[in-house]
């Protein structure tokens, strides 16, 4: 039986999770510096402990319309070789899930373009959405963070 272990973080009403293995570190109170004429995910940059790391809004990727918390949180990931830090509203808990209550995306969703929705998971605490940060980001973004944390 093989079980996920999820961070479950919420963003407006609703829960989504990052596999634990891709997390590099959950961060809170940092100083975000905007990046004028950006793709409107990227909200900026950040300095974490001397690295420069992009920061990109789920929210603006979700297109929820709802402002952002007061104090959001942020989740580094790495995809490839890059560190981004996902800003959500706040992480809720680390889950272990077992395989009987992983579910593939509905195909609806996935044909729809949002291969980043990678599984849904059933928890104790209701349906949350896996994302698959391979996929959240294109390559055009991925460029465009190569160039802010170079300059």
């Amino acid at each position: 039986m093989e079980e996920s272990k999820p961070i479950v973080f919420k963003l407006d009403n609703e829960q989504y999770g990052v596999d634990i293995d891709r997390v590099v570190g959950i961060e809170k109170e940092q100083n975000v510096v905007r990046v004028p004429n950006s793709v409107p995910y990227i909200k900026g940059i950040m300095n974490l402990r001397g690295e420069i790391i992009a920061v990109y809004n789920l929210r603006n990727k979700f297109t929820m319309n709802t402002p952002s918390p007061e104090h959001p949180q942020y989740i580094v990931v790495r995809i490839g070789e890059h560190k981004v830090a996902l800003e959500v509203d706040g992480v809720t808990e680390i889950q272990n899930i077992s395989s009987e209550d992983i579910f593939d995306m509905p195909e609806i969703v996935t044909k729809g373009g949002l291969l980043y929705f990678e599984k849904i998971i059933r928890s104790k605490t209701g349906l949350v959405m896996l994302i698959d940060v391979d996929h959240l980001l294109t390559e055009e973004e991925l460029g465009i963070i190569d160039e802010m944390v170079k300059q």
